[in-house]
């Protein structure tokens, strides 16, 4: 594998051949994970964000003072966890302060519910660690049950204190008497098995002709189409040009959001409908099925 900062999902083969990984989720504005890469120069730092504007100003910074031993990944943790990563491949996981989700309506996205508790303990090594920092107690103790209904953790909470070795940011809380908390949880024993969320990777996406009819994919924008339980297709804008039709496309599975165009162009005396080669995406059964949705219902006699 090329040892390019940012790795690109989409085409690494998986899982990444990474072990005793140090992985931080949700690295803002990075100055945690530099630290530790700093720290740790002989080891691969692991940094996991959804924001696209962290994850630029953490490739600048790299590049800047030179840091070769961070790599990046764009998405989702839950996903990065379940289709990169290998099981006992992580060593530490850090969480400083994930968004606590305060509503009630919200709390399903809480970034220590089971379902991704149970991802991050497959990974972890045995006696592996996840450890979380946050000023927010009710969110530690949401933490604490989720992972009690898996029963592979230990655990340990614990106030942070001047003492401790803090960021500037901490420091400054702790010393204006904000409290700060750190929660340890210990991988001790081997998770049970159990059905997960997670998608099938096809080694290719086939494109499929469409003869004697014409394209109208207009017809079927803003529809959302249910393919399965869990899988939703949206296509939005058409986009025409010198015989090359563009439709911009959302796929949803479980979760795992894919943007995309689909392709309709013409060759000869028929269409053939396709994945665009500008798409970045994850070649699955459901983007085939989308293919072969839109060359079903977006075309007319």
């Amino acid at each position: 594998m090329k040892p390019f900062p940012l790795i690109n999902h989409f085409e690494v083969p998986k899982p990444l051949p990474f072990r005793d990984l140090l992985v931080e989720i949700g690295f803002g504005r990075g100055e945690f994970i530099v630290r530790l890469a700093r720290e740790n120069p002989g080891r691969i730092v692991l940094g996991v964000e959804i924001s696209g504007v962290s994850v630029e100003k953490l490739l600048k910074r790299i590049k800047r003072e030179s840091i070769t031993n961070i790599r990046i990944v764009h998405m989702d943790a839950y996903w990065c966890f379940n289709l990169l990563l290998e099981d006992s491949s992580v060593e530490r996981i850090y969480m400083n302060y994930p968004d606590p989700w305060f509503k009630k309506r919200h709390i399903k996205r809480r970034l220590t519910k089971e379902e991704n508790l149970y991802i991050f303990a497959r990974r972890l090594k045995p006696g592996g660690e996840i450890v979380i920092r946050t000023d927010h107690y009710p969110f530690i103790e949401y933490t604490l049950e989720q992972a009690e209904n898996l029963k592979v953790f230990s655990s340990e909470v614990r106030r942070l204190s001047v003492e401790d070795p803090l960021t500037k940011y901490e420091e400054r809380w702790v010393s204006m008497g904000k409290e700060i908390y750190e929660l340890k949880l210990v991988r001790s024993k081997e998770p049970e098995q159990r059905e997960v969320r997670t998608i099938r990777e096809v080694e290719e996406v086939f494109p499929v002709k469409v003869q004697g009819r014409e394209p109208c994919p207009e017809e079927i924008t803003g529809e959302e189409i249910r393919l399965g339980e869990g899988v939703y297709l949206k296509f939005f804008r058409v986009y025409r040009a010198d015989g090359v039709i563009l439709v911009e496309t959302l796929l949803s599975e479980f979760g795992f959001l894919q943007k995309l165009f689909i392709e309709i162009r013409r060759k000869g005396d028929c269409w053939v409908v396709d994945v665009s080669p500008f798409s970045q995406v994850l070649r699955t059964d459901n983007l085939q099925r989308a293919v072969e949705l839109m060359a079903e219902r977006g075309f007319r006699p």
